[in-house]
């Protein structure tokens, strides 16, 4: 077979050539080779983000694809630029891929707790009687009648024994997770030294992790990175294609997110490299098919009716198990989910909340690639998962992206449009919480109807602005509206279309419908409800006002929202740092019931009814 020379060049990276066979597709080479480019949907050509430049390749250009031309304006097409996962090597190319993304995602504030310290993990510090011929005593036995703990040291500790009593004097310190011991050292440890744990938001697009110490509760560190399991699709559907259509799809996604743990903690022991061999416990929560995949859970079920997970309960590894290294006998411990799309990240929002410890009726909400909605008090739990798509997360949208640096955030319309970007930088697209603000503002400023037609400049009266109303054009012939070009510091144009804004439409009426769904199932109204959560990212930095004006929240309940930021990450944390609370997870997964949407037949009226912007 005939292979070709691939020459990649990006701004901030070296250039590189390689060699590909012909007939390869060019995503799945510069995927292998370490270019990721954007690709929400993992390469099927479904959501024309992976724009590359070809600056060499006749043929190549030439080739462009009917299916290509709904994402790349003549523009573009002009330009030389392809979807890099419709291009079949078949010559020498040379190509210019954008500046890499190297920010992280924004972190969102948690919130505060005051959660008593009551810790699994303990250490207890022993001074032992020496041996004598009197008291013949084994060390392993000597150690449990010290602890009052017949039976609790494993066979794997049983070798070492020896040589740590003797070498610390017999002193030594245990470290205990609950009753089970899981290390023995020599020496002069206090009770209070060194003993960590770290609590995970393993988010479908963000990882966010805390560095505790469990002997005080504080917070020593936060980290955050973008899951790398990205480049095989934005949405958790493209993630479980991904294993059915690769055999060893599971296990490499699974060494994916297992990778990016040991770079966090190989940051967090950063300053001091014995820190990872004293951390014990890592508390991990999660959507459910984000959970399954760490822990290399076949997930092929959960996408097909009636989408059965292999488990939901809390369940525990060895971190050696999974390669995590912390100390190789440190637990991973998966807080409980409560169905196939409702995960433990509900879980620990509602545990962060307090919902489920109030009389009042609450409602939470976090919306992502889905939309998981609780509503329900300290009796009962009612939840959904509105399928929302990833809209509120920038894919589907033609300029979307993450909240990444230089990703619109916010928007004003008046006598112009302005707007602000994530870390003041030149904009490079629009992140779920300007899609919101976008939309509103639309709305408010007549530019769009409440059936979410966008109107033309011709359709505007002579009240409205000349450089608003230059704002208004079209996009490969669909209407849209120029958020911002080149000419005022963008990285390039960057416009809004009527596609973008039907995306919206659907997503915000999914969920829309699946408040009422609730609602209807618990037999209230939603002047009952006395509070609102919002949880994550996309919740903590939407205006709740806008997303009142588009229809996103109920209008009742404008007055009553409550950001609780990473609510996933506090309650992260929470159980981290105290067995009750823990036990609380188990609680709320105990009271919960889950409802199916796409078998009630109330839905697809309430949806349909919820599609106004109203």
């Amino acid at each position: 077979m005939s292979s070709y020379t691939i020459t990649i060049q990006q701004p901030n990276r070296q250039p590189q050539t390689l060699t590909a066979p012909a007939g390869q597709n060019l995503f799945s080479v510069l995927r292998e080779h370490g270019r990721l480019v954007p690709s929400p949907c993992g390469g099927k050509g479904l959501c024309g983000k992976c724009k590359v430049k070809i600056s060499h390749g006749p043929q190549t250009l030439n080739a462009t694809l009917e299916s290509e031309s709904s994402f790349l304006s003549v523009e573009e097409v002009k330009a030389g630029y392809r979807l890099a996962c419709r291009v079949s090597i078949s010559e020498d190319l040379t190509i210019e891929l954008p500046a890499a993304e190297t920010g992280t995602a924004q972190i969102m504030s948690e919130g505060g707790h005051n959660v008593p310290l009551n810790p699994l993990l303990t250490r207890r510090v022993l001074q032992l009687p020496t041996p004598v011929v009197k008291d013949q005593t084994a060390d392993v036995e000597r150690v449990e009648q010290a602890l009052g703990l017949p039976g609790s040291i494993k066979p794997e500790l049983f070798s070492a024994l020896p040589t740590t009593l003797r070498d610390g004097g017999f002193r030594l310190s245990a470290v205990l997770a609950g009753e089970e011991v899981l290390a023995l050292e020599a020496g002069t440890k206090s009770a209070a030294d060194g003993l960590y744990g770290i609590a995970v938001d393993l988010g479908t697009t963000t990882i966010v992790g805390y560095l505790l110490d469990l002997t005080t509760g504080r917070q020593l560190d936060t980290y955050a990175a973008l899951n790398p399991q990205q480049r095989h699709g934005a949405d958790v559907i493209s993630r479980i294609d991904y294993t059915l259509e690769h055999e060893q799809g599971l296990s490499e996604l699974a060494q994916l997110v297992r990778a990016e743990f040991n770079k966090m903690i190989a940051y967090f022991s950063r300053k001091d490299p014995a820190l990872a061999s004293n951390i014990y416990q890592l508390v991990v929560v999660g959507n459910t098919i984000m959970m399954h995949l760490l822990a290399g859970l076949e997930v092929k079920n959960i996408a097909v009716s009636p989408f059965i997970p292999v488990v939901t309960r809390d369940f525990t590894y060895q971190a050696a198990e999974l390669g995590l290294e912390i100390n190789p006998r440190g637990k991973i411990m998966f807080l409980p989910m409560i169905s196939g799309y409702v995960g433990a990240d509900t879980v620990a929002a509602i545990l962060a909340s307090n919902l489920a410890e109030q009389a009042e009726i609450s409602l939470l909400l976090a919306i992502g690639p889905n939309g998981e909605i609780a509503l329900g008090n300290r009796e009962r739990i009612l939840t959904c998962s509105a399928a929302a798509g990833p809209a509120f997360e920038g894919a589907k949208i033609r300029y979307g992206m993450g909240g990444l640096p230089g990703a619109i955030n916010r928007v004003q319309i008046e006598e112009d449009l302005t707007y602000t970007t994530i870390g003041e930088k030149p904009a490079r697209g629009i992140c779920g919480s300007a899609v919101v603000s976008l939309t509103a503002q639309l709305v408010k400023a007549g530019l769009m109807e409440s059936s979410g037609r966008l109107k033309t400049a011709d359709e505007l009266g002579d009240e409205y602005p000349a450089p608003l109303k230059a704002r208004l054009c079209k996009v490969d012939g669909q209407p849209a509206l120029r958020v911002a070009s080149q000419a005022d510091g963008a990285v390039e144009d960057i416009y809004f279309t009527q596609q973008d804004i039907r995306e919206t439409q659907l997503a915000k009426a999914a969920i829309g419908a699946g408040i009422r769904i609730l609602l209807q199932e618990m037999a209230i109204s939603i002047t009952e409800v006395k509070t609102l959560y919002l949880a994550g990212g996309f919740g903590n930095y939407i205006d709740p006002q806008e997303a009142v004006e588009i229809g996103l929240l109920p209008r009742e309940m404008a007055d009553k929202v409550i950001p609780i930021g990473n609510g996933a990450g506090a309650g992260a944390k929470m159980a981290l740092l105290s067995q009750d609370y823990h036990e609380k997870a188990r609680q709320i997964r105990a009271k919960t019931t889950y409802l199916e949407l796409s078998t009630n037949s109330a839905f697809q009226d309430l949806f349909v009814d919820s599609l106004e912007f109203r």
